[in-house]
């Protein structure tokens, strides 16, 4: 139990003396999680959740219902750990809000852990006039493995911040990142009302285990 580890080696008191830099994965993860399990320390349980993923990367890939399959997982700590991850990953996109749209590869870089879910999810990234990054929005996500975007919400978001351009992304469960029939119509359409409505889109990536390009491929 977290009680028999001396005190100056358990995690928090490790952190007040030493900093944060200085504790490892499973230590960080025990203070997130605050508490263990009966007759399981916080320190046992983070290291199970730890062991049962194949890379620390491999936490941003998971759901609720993932991680409340571990067992000594509640739904409780699955969220904590869930709120870290994501609120995580806003600081690093905050921190690289200069982000620019400069290659497809560099903007699917970027995304290609985010977009790794076992359902579709669609994305537009949302760019100034100088394609500075104003935001990114994950406005549409499948009941199965199909995503059906609705043109209008895309369009209706860009006028209320002032975009200028966009980029489209959806990821295929799949991991062939080809675009279907559908994939190709949709696109053309929402070039078609992009030119109309004088809001420029600039790419639609799909990812996968790879990714593909509209733009490269000269789609677009």
């Amino acid at each position: 139990m977290i009680k028999e580890i001396p005190k100056y080696e358990r995690p928090r008191e490790k952190l007040l003396k030493n900093g944060i830099k200085t504790l490892s994965n499973t230590e960080l993860l025990a203070i997130i999680l605050k508490s263990g399990t009966k007759g399981k320390s916080v320190i046992d349980l983070s290291n199970e959740i730890l062991y049962s993923i194949n890379s620390l990367k491999d936490l941003n890939d998971l759901e609720l219902l993932e991680i409340t399959k571990i067992k000594g997982v509640g739904k409780v700590k699955a969220m904590e750990i869930l709120a870290s991850i994501e609120l995580g990953r806003r600081i690093y996109l905050e921190k690289n809000d200069k982000i620019r749209f400069k290659t497809s590869k560099e903007i699917y870089l970027i995304y290609k852990d985010i977009l790794n879910y076992s359902v579709e999810h669609f994305y537009v990234l949302y760019f100034d006039s100088k394609l500075n990054l104003i935001c990114e929005k994950d406005l549409f996500t499948g009941d199965s493995n199909l995503v059906i975007p609705k043109p209008n919400e895309i369009f209706k978001y860009a006028i209320k911040i002032g975009a200028q351009s966009f980029v489209i992304m959806h990821n295929h469960p799949s991991g062939d990142p080809k675009p279907s029939k559908k994939d190709i119509i949709f696109t053309s359409d929402i070039k078609i009302m992009s030119e109309t409505m004088n809001i420029l889109l600039l790419d639609h990536i799909i990812i996968g285990d790879d990714y593909y390009s509209f733009l490269e491929n000269g789609k677009i």
